[in-house]
């Protein structure tokens, strides 16, 4: 077997597994801790805006560390410092607290978030790269939809920092342990070509035997030219809205909590929603893959729309507030998938990782915005009726720019390189230690 699938598996660990028990929990905790504590929501979940702001200001840091140091210590410590401080929540008793954490926890989702996995992935894969980014981010949902009700149950059995305490410390030692067993920088450090440089796909081909069309070159934009081109600021675009509308997964649970449904099908709803992106994200990768990003991203977006409408008209129906849960999965889903194969299908893998961690900030500050926006609304309204058509307008949106992105990402170096300018190539490189 190629080890680019066990790179796979390594992504589970340091982005999956703490994304999907505590990142995607979090909203879980929002309301047993206002009614501890006497917050409004806007105090309660503040800190879910400054983790995605300082998420945008250190990405481009992590991009440089990736680069130049080896991935599978810089995201074993990443892992670590994720359970300890997450952990460290149940001794919190003043908004300012969760606050740091957040400033801790978006630091360290300025590694793992939206950039490490696409980075890592284009590394070991000339093939089949969305479906293996689809399967490493599907794993977010599996691990979700078991965290949610788990949580949901120890709160209740006994109290949110118990909770808290037992997921986070579990979390740690998985993801911390398998990123570091498992992780490897490039197949150069292996001393092999990455998957899909051969015909025969599955054999991992030694760099000596490589010959003639086995010389990987990887072509796209350079980084000066993507800043030049607006494709690449519609991207940022783009992504954003799949980022808002992706983070509005936080407020399913509170809207159930203070609705007809309750917070027991809140907490189920987010299960629904993952269970959705487990399917989601690997079909989503399968169809880039195959018809590209413009017609998949399009797909998502709409479906996303049409998921949050069914849920907005659900009523006290919990089994239609389920299915357009589920099918809005699909459109949470496009934000690890859609975003990172438009980037790549707009501006090559010649510099994918410098290139996308600009994206990479405008998707931190988009869920930033939408953290403190949906709060918002809802503390003015006293509903989260204008919350739900706000994500249905954002979806739609972003299925009507995908084409429109792509085709003035690519202008930018394929319009040079038609009028005879020398494309941007990169051979693999060295080893990377």
């Amino acid at each position: 077997m190629n080890y680019a699938w066990v790179i796979v598996v390594a992504c589970l660990a340091f982005y999956a597994l703490p994304v999907g028990v505590v990142g995607n929990t979090a909203g879980i905790y929002a309301t047993p801790v206002m009614e501890e504590f006497g917050w409004s929501r806007t105090e309660a979940t503040l800190y879910m805006a400054i983790q995605q702001l300082v998420a945008a200001a250190v990405t481009p840091f992590a991009g440089m560390v990736l680069a130049r140091f080896n991935p599978r210590w810089v995201l074993t410590g990443i892992s670590l410092l994720i359970g300890l401080s997450t952990a460290a929540c149940v001794f919190f008793d003043a908004p300012w607290q969760w606050n740091v954490y957040g400033v801790v926890y978006g630091f360290c989702a300025g590694f793992i978030l939206f950039l490490a996995v696409p980075t890592i992935i284009n590394r070991w894969f000339v093939q089949r790269s969305g479906f293996a980014i689809g399967i490493a981010s599907a794993g977010i949902g599996v691990f979700g939809a078991l965290a949610s009700p788990l949580t949901q149950m120890l709160i209740s059995a006994y109290d949110w920092q118990t909770a808290r305490l037992v997921t986070s410390l579990t979390c740690m030692v998985l993801s911390a342990g398998l990123t570091a067993l498992l992780l490897r920088p490039s197949p150069e450090s292996m001393g092999v070509l990455p998957y899909g440089a051969d015909e025969s796909y599955g054999r991992a081909v030694p760099l000596q035997e490589r010959v003639g069309t086995e010389t990987v070159v990887r072509e796209g934009a350079t980084v000066a030219q993507a800043l030049r081109s607006p494709g690449l600021y519609l991207l940022m675009v783009v992504a954003g809205c799949f980022s808002m509308g992706a983070f509005f997964m936080q407020q399913v649970p509170s809207a159930c909590a203070v609705g007809p449904l309750g917070a027991e099908v809140g907490a189920f709803a987010v299960s629904a929603i993952m269970l959705g992106t487990v399917a989601g994200k690997p079909l989503l990768g399968w169809l880039a893959d195959r018809i590209g990003a413009v017609p998949t991203g399009m797909i998502a977006g709409f479906g996303g729309a049409l998921g949050v409408l069914i849920a907005l008209f659900s009523g006290e129906s919990a089994a239609l507030f389920f299915l357009g849960v589920g099918i809005y999965g699909l459109g949470y889903s496009s934000l690890s998938i859609v975003s990172p194969m438009l980037g790549s299908q707009g501006f090559g893998t010649a510099h994918f990782s410098e290139i996308y961690s600009y994206v990479c900030m405008a998707i931190s500050v988009a869920s930033a915005l939408g953290s403190f926006a949906f709060a918002f609304l809802y503390d003015v309204t006293g509903s989260f009726t204008v919350d739900y058509v706000l994500v249905i307008a954002i979806y739609l949106v972003s299925a009507l720019l995908c084409p429109l992105t792509v085709k003035l990402s690519q202008r930018c170096w394929k319009g040079a390189e038609s009028k005879g300018a020398v494309p941007c190539e990169e051979e693999l490189g060295p080893p990377l230690s």
